[in-house]
C-alpha cells in the first residue's frame, strides 16, 4: 500500500475513483446502519437479561451472526471506498464468508487482512505445514487460539480462536483421510458440508458474543434443548427476518463483484450489466445510500473497533 501513496496517480483526482469510491462507500454505510444496526434488537433475545427459549436463543445467536458480519464488512467497505476516493486500493476483507463450504475456505474469506497476517506471522514462522501432520495441527491450534487473544484477554476468546483451531484440524484431517464423494452424491455432500460450516460458525460466534463463558454455554444450552419452544408471532416475524438476512448473505452479490473491485490489479468499475443499465443502477446506488443515511438515528460505534 505504501508505494501507492508515493505513486503520481494518488495524488491527482479522478473522477471515476471518486464515483466508485462514493458508491463503495455507501453500500458499507448501507450495510453498517439499515442491517447491522436494523437487526441488533433480536440479538439480545438470547444474549439479553430473559431467560432465551431454544428458538429466541436461535434467532438470536444467528442474528448475531448476522449482526457482526454486515457491521464489520460494512465498516471495510466504507474503508475501502474513502481510500478509493483518493487513488488507494486498499485489500480486501471480506469475500462472503458465509458462502463458505468448509472452514478452510471461511478463513479464506473473513477477515482476510488478520487471516493472512496470522498465516505469515504466526502459523509459518511456527513451522507451518513443513514437519509433519500432528506439528501442523499444533500450529494451527497455537495459531488460532493466539488469534483469539489478539480479541481481548478473555476465556471467551480463547475457546472461540480455541474452537476455530479444532474445527480446522478437523477440517485438514478429513482432507487428507476422508473417503472420496461419489459423483451422485456431490450435490448433498456440498449442501451437508455448507450447512455444517455455517452452523460451526454460530456455534463459535456465541462465545465471542458471550460476557463470559458460563453465560455462553447457558446460551448453546438453549439452543440445544427443543424442549422449550415459544414460536409466538414475535419469533414467527423475526425468523422472517432473519431468513432475508441469511438470503442477502448467501445469495446476493458482494461489494467487488458489484464494483469489479480487484486490488491485484489496481482496478474498479462498475460490473458490466450493471453499466448497461446505468439509469436503474444509479438510481439504485442512490437509494442504498439514502437509506443508509437516513439510518443513522442514533451514535452506534462498529463492534470491531472494541478489539
Amino acid at each position: 500500500m505504501i508505494p501507492q501513496f508515493e505513486a503520481a496517480k494518488s495524488k491527482q483526482p479522478d473522477a471515476h475513483l471518486i464515483l466508485c469510491g462514493l458508491i463503495i462507500f455507501g453500500i458499507g454505510l448501507f450495510k453498517k446502519t439499515a442491517l447491522a444496526d436494523g437487526i441488533q434488537p433480536l440479538v439480545s433475545l438470547a444474549f439479553g437479561p430473559a431467560m432465551p427459549s431454544f428458538d429466541q436463543a436461535w434467532i438470536g445467536a444467528l442474528a448475531y451472526t448476522f449482526q457482526l458480519y454486515f457491521d464489520f464488512s460494512g465498516y471495510s467497505d466504507m474503508a475501502i471506498g474513502i481510500s478509493l476516493m483518493f487513488g488507494i486500493f486498499l485489500p480486501l476483507n471480506f469475500d462472503s464468508p458465509y458462502k463458505a463450504h468448509n472452514i478452510i475456505d471461511f478463513w479464506r474469506r473473513w477477515h482476510m487482512t488478520l487471516s493472512q497476517f496470522l498465516r505469515d506471522y504466526l502459523y509459518i514462522p511456527l513451522g507451518g505445514n513443513r514437519h509433519g501432520r500432528t506439528l501442523r495441527y499444533l500450529n494451527l491450534m497455537v495459531t488460532m487460539v493466539l488469534g483469539g487473544l489478539w480479541h481481548g484477554a478473555a476465556w471467551t476468546f480463547v475457546i472461540w480462536g480455541a474452537l476455530h483451531g479444532i474445527y480446522l484440524c478437523i477440517n485438514h484431517g478429513w482432507v487428507n483421510h476422508g473417503p472420496p464423494i461419489a459423483p451422485r452424491f456431490k450435490r448433498l455432500a456440498d449442501t451437508a458440508a455448507f450447512t455444517l460450516t455455517f452452523l460451526a460458525v454460530v456455534v463459535a460466534w456465541v462465545f465471542f458474543r458471550a460476557d463470559s463463558v458460563a453465560s455462553a454455554l447457558f446460551v448453546l444450552s438453549k439452543m440445544a434443548d427443543p424442549t422449550q419452544i415459544v414460536f409466538g408471532r414475535g419469533e414467527m416475524a423475526y425468523s422472517v427476518f432473519i431468513t432475508i438476512y441469511a438470503a442477502i448473505a448467501w445469495f446476493a452479490p458482494n461489494t467487488q463483484e458489484i464494483m469489479g473491485y480487484d486490488h491485484a490489479s489496481r482496478t474498479v468499475g462498475e460490473a458490466r450489466k450493471a453499466w448497461r443499465r446505468r439509469p436503474a443502477f444509479i438510481y439504485a446506488t442512490a437509494a442504498v445510500l439514502a437509506f443508509g443515511i437516513l439510518g443513522i438515528q442514533q451514535h452506534s460505534e462498529f463492534i470491531y473497533f472494541r478489539f
